[in-house]
C-alpha cells in the first residue's frame, strides 16, 4: 500500500527519546519514514510529497509536516497544531516571510510578557518593546540564527530562529524557539559577586596576617588558630549573632574586635560589658537604660542603655554564662524583637546592633542543668567560634613572646631579647592562663630583669615565683646520671683540681637529694643562676625540675 498521501492541513508530531509522544493523523508508516530521514542528519526534507521541518528542543523534537502546497494565513494553524505547540516547554513563535507574527504559544507569551500575534516584528522593535528581531535576522540571512534578545520587561532571552522553505525553496515561515536566560544571568551575577567577595576575603586575610597582626595581640601561626581567623573573616560581613567559646585568657575579646573591624559596622562603636563584673541589680539598667524617676538615685532625665548607645554598631557581652536567668529572658527579647525597653518606661525603642557573646563555661551543660535558658542558647549559638588554648597551639607561643617584647619596647622604651633555651621553656609550659598569662609574664620579666637578655634562669625564677605556675612547670632534662664514680676530695691533683672535684661532688649530692634547682641551690647556699652555671661547667646530666 502506497504511503504517498498529501493532506490538506498541516500535521505535527513530537518524538522524545526516540518515542512518539504526540501523534498526528499521519499513518504510522509515513511517520516512520519521516523519522528515518531525520536520522540522516537533515532538519528540512521531503518525504512522499510532504514537506518536513524538524524543530529541535532540549527535551523533544517537533516534526512539522505539510503537503507541497501553499496555505493562506487563515489555513495556517489547525486545532491540533495549536495544542501541540502549546504543550512544548520552550516559547514558540512563528512568522511569515515578511516578519508578521502568525502564532505565539502560551509559554512564549508568558516569557516575553506580551501577546504579539498579528504584529510585524519591525513595528515591535520600533516601539521599543524588544531589542532585536530574530525573525528579521533569519529573513535577511535565510539561515538558522541564535541571538540574546531583551524585552521591555527586562528579561534576557536566548532565541533561535529556524527558516522553513516551500517547494521552490522560498522562505515561507520563521519558527523561533525562546528560552528565558534571566535566571541564568542572575546566577552569573551572583557567581561574579562571590568571586569578588572571595578576592576581598583573601586580600583582607593577607593584610590581617601582616600589618594587623603587628597592632594586635592576635597571633595566628598555628593551623588551629588560622582556621579560627579564616572563619572570622568569612562571617565578619554578615550580621548573625556570634558565640565565642574558649578558656579564660585565650583572646575572645581580640576575636570580637577583629569581627567588628571587618564588619559593615566598623565605622560605629563596639561596646563591651562583662556580665560577671556588674551586680545583678545594676546590670539591667546598664544594658537597657532607665527613665527619670524610675528608682531612687536615677539620673535626672534618665539614661540610655548599652544597646541604645551602640545602635548601628556591635555589643560584646563577655562572660554571658554569668548572666542571671531574669536578665537572660530580657536579652532574648532584644534578640527576637530588635528593641529594648528602659526601666520605668512602657515604650519600646528600636535598636540595630550586632551581638557577640563570649564565655569560658559550657553553656550546653548549663542548659541541661537549668542555669541557662535553652531558647537564649540557640539564639546566641547561630555562629559558634571556639578558640583553642595555648596548649593546643604551641606554635603561637614563641611568636607571641616576641610580639609582646616589641610592644613592651614601644610602651616602656625597654629593649629585651630572650635566649633560645628560655623560649623553649616558655613553649613547653602549659599556660593555664593562656594569652593573658603569657603577656603578663613577659612584661614582668622585662621590667624586673636588669640584663638586656632574658635567660632561662630568669624565666624559671618567674615561673617558680608564681604558685599557679609552679605546679604546671615543665621539667628540664639534664640527662643521665649520677652513676659516675664518686670523686674523693683527697684524690691526687692540684688544689684547684681537688676543690673543683669536691664542689662537683657536693652539687651531685644536692641534686640527688632534691628534685628542684631552687631547693638544691638553697641547700648549697648559692643562687640558682650560679648553680646552673656549675652544672653546665661540670657537665652534670640529671633529670631535675624547677618545682619546690
Amino acid at each position: 500500500m502506497s504511503t504517498k498521501v498529501q493532506y490538506k492541513e498541516e500535521q505535527f508530531f513530537v518524538v522524545k527519546n526516540q518515542e512518539l509522544i504526540v501523534k498526528s493523523d499521519l499513518p504510522n508508516e509515513l511517520i516512520e519514514k519521516i523519522v528515518n530521514e531525520y536520522r540522516k542528519g537533515k532538519e528540512t526534507f521531503e518525504v512522499n510529497g510532504n514537506f518536513v521541518h524538524v524543530l529541535e528542543s532540549m527535551q523533544e523534537n517537533l516534526f512539522y509536516v505539510r503537503p507541497m502546497k501553499q496555505f493562506s494565513d487563515i489555513d495556517f494553524m489547525n486545532p491540533l497544531s495549536s495544542k501541540v505547540l502549546n504543550s512544548i516547554s520552550d516559547g514558540i513563535t512563528i512568522c511569515d516571510g515578511q516578519g508578521k507574527i502568525l502564532f505565539q504559544n502560551e509559554i512564549d507569551i508568558e516569557i516575553v510578557g506580551m501577546d504579539l500575534m498579528g504584529r510585524y516584528a519591525k513595528d515591535v522593535i520600533n516601539e521599543g518593546l524588544m531589542s532585536d528581531s530574530i525573525s528579521m535576522k533569519v529573513i535577511e540571512s535565510q539561515e538558522k540564527v541564535t541571538i540574546l534578545q531583551t524585552f521591555i520587561n527586562g528579561k534576557c532571552l536566548l532565541v533561535t530562529g529556524n527558516p522553513i522553505f516551500d517547494e521552490d525553496f522560498q522562505l515561507q515561515y520563521v519558527v523561533a524557539i525562546t528560552r528565558d536566560m534571566t535566571q541564568l544571568n542572575r546566577l552569573e551575577k551572583e557567581v561574579k559577586k562571590l568571586e569578588v567577595q572571595n578576592k576581598n576575603f583573601k586580600s583582607k586575610l593577607q593584610t590581617l596576617q601582616t600589618e594587623e597582626f603587628i597592632k594586635s595581640s592576635l597571633i595566628a601561626v598555628s593551623p588551629a588558630m588560622r582556621q579560627v581567623v579564616e572563619r572570622v573573616m568569612r562571617i565578619a560581613e554578615v550580621d548573625s549573632t556570634v558565640l565565642i567559646g574558649g578558656e579564660s585568657g585565650v583572646g575572645k575579646e581580640e576575636i570580637t574586635k577583629l569581627i567588628h573591624a571587618y564588619s559593615r559596622r566598623s565605622h560605629k562603636q563596639i561596646l563591651t560589658i562583662n556580665c560577671s563584673a556588674i551586680p545583678e541589680t545594676l546590670l539591667e539598667s546598664e544594658l537597657f537604660g532607665y527613665e527619670a524617676g524610675a528608682f531612687t538615685g536615677a539620673v535626672k532625665g534618665g539614661k540610655a542603655g548599652l544597646f541604645e548607645i551602640a545602635s548601628g554598631g556591635t555589643v560584646f557581652l563577655d562572660e554571658i554564662g554569668e548572666m542571671p536567668l531574669l536578665m537572660q529572658a530580657k536579652l532574648l527579647r532584644v534578640l527576637q524583637e530588635s528593641e529594648v525597653q528602659r526601666i520605668g518606661s512602657g515604650k519600646p525603642i528600636a535598636i540595630d546592633v550586632r551581638i557577640i557573646a563570649a564565655t569560658n563555661r559550657n553553656l550546653a551543660e548549663m542548659v541541661r542543668q537549668g542555669s541557662f535558658r535553652e531558647d537564649l542558647y540557640y539564639r546566641l549559638n547561630i555562629i559558634p567560634i571556639e578558640i583553642p588554648s595555648l596548649r593546643q597551639r604551641r606554635e603561637d607561643i614563641i611568636p607571641m613572646v616576641n610580639h609582646f617584647l616589641t610592644l613592651i619596647e614601644e610602651k616602656y622604651g625597654i629593649y629585651r631579647t630572650i635566649e633560645s633555651s628560655a623560649l623553649k621553656l616558655l613553649e613547653r609550659y602549659d599556660w593555664p592562663g593562656n594569652v593573658r598569662q603569657i603577656k603578663n609574664t613577659v612584661e614582668r620579666m622585662c621590667l624586673l630583669t636588669t640584663q638586656p637578655e632574658i635567660t632561662i634562669n630568669n624565666v624559671q625564677e618567674e615561673l617558680d615565683s608564681n604558685p599557679v605556675m609552679v605546679k604546671n612547670s615543665e621539667q628540664i632534662d639534664f640527662e643521665p646520671s649520677l652513676r659516675e664514680p664518686t670523686v674523693s676530695p683527697f684524690s691526687s691533683g692540684t688544689l684547684k683540681e681537688q676543690v673543683e672535684a669536691f664542689e662537683k661532688l657536693m652539687i651531685k649530692q644536692a641534686l640527688s637529694e632534691h628534685t628542684s634547682i631552687r631547693q638544691a641551690a638553697k641547700t648549697l647556699g648559692c643562687n640558682q643562676s650560679t648553680l646552673v652555671r656549675k652544672i653546665q661547667k661540670y657537665q652534670l646530666t640529671r633529670h631535675v625540675t624547677y618545682e619546690d
